[in-house]
């Protein structure tokens, strides 16, 4: 426990009121991981920290951080705000997914410093217009790993085969030859090229998201696909997940 108070980096995740002028504010910081937050008169006109911790904001922040219990927060300074995520719907549901997900792969445990800087990046290529289902889905594919269940994505997990036809395989937890698609009647039945997705997002590093253009029927079966894998594998999703698949229904 910290009891002294001490600056930290971090993103604000989630901010409700609390009480009459204060509010509860969970922040990811880089050193400590996810704390929630007392943050006192916030709610007032003349509060000099409200605009400080506005869910999508970042910067340096000072506090008694604890382990166990609301930590508290003081002050902030050098604050800059993820200002497209703040204002559109969809791109704060994947931003709020992508928390929620971490979340549940590391609990409070600080992130070690790449999976920050990934993270970190993925925020800033969805606040730059890059698009967000992508950089989602190669996260989830990157966490698989963080998860304890990262799928055999280079050979059929049966035989070891690396070329021919592949299919997906949830139970048996990787990517399943031809050969032996009977081992598993139940692999996802998915086209060759959604295969060559899965495998594609589980290796490449997310700043090579620039490269990547896809249909919005093959990104709707690389969803379903990533779908069945968490739900099968690490066995549930975040409730904001919902959100999500609502907007789908919103296309015309």
């Amino acid at each position: 426990m910290h009891q002294a108070a001490t600056s930290f980096f971090g993103i604000v995740v989630r901010r409700q009121r609390y009480r009459e002028k204060d509010a509860l504010v969970t922040i990811l910081t880089k050193e400590y991981g996810f704390r929630t937050f007392l943050v006192r008169g916030t709610q007032g006109s003349k509060s000099k920290i409200s605009g400080s911790v506005i869910t999508f904001s970042y910067g340096s922040y000072t506090g008694v951080v604890k382990d166990e219990g609301l930590s508290y927060l003081n002050s902030a300074s050098d604050i800059k705000q993820f200002d497209e995520i703040i204002q559109d719907i969809e791109l704060n549901a994947y931003a709020t997914f992508l928390f929620d997900l971490l979340h549940n792969a590391f609990m409070d445990a600080p992130l070690p410093d790449q999976w920050y800087k990934d993270m970190f990046k993925a925020l800033l290529y969805i606040e730059n217009g890059y698009d967000p289902q992508i950089v989602i889905d190669i996260m989830q594919m990157h966490l698989l790993q963080v998860f304890g269940v990262q799928p055999n994505m280079d050979s059929c997990v049966v035989g070891g085969e690396t070329e021919g036809r592949f299919d997906f395989s949830v139970v048996l937890g990787g990517i399943i030859c031809s050969n032996h698609f009977d081992d598993d009647i139940h692999r996802l039945h998915i086209p060759e090229r959604i295969v060559y997705f899965l495998r594609l997002f589980s290796k490449i590093n997310i700043d090579q998201i620039g490269k990547i253009e896809i249909k919005n029927n093959n990104k709707d079966m690389i969803q379903g696909a990533i779908d069945a894998i968490y739900l099968g594998s690490v066995g549930y999703y975040p409730k904001s997940k919902k959100f999500i698949d609502d907007m789908k229904t919103w296309r015309i």
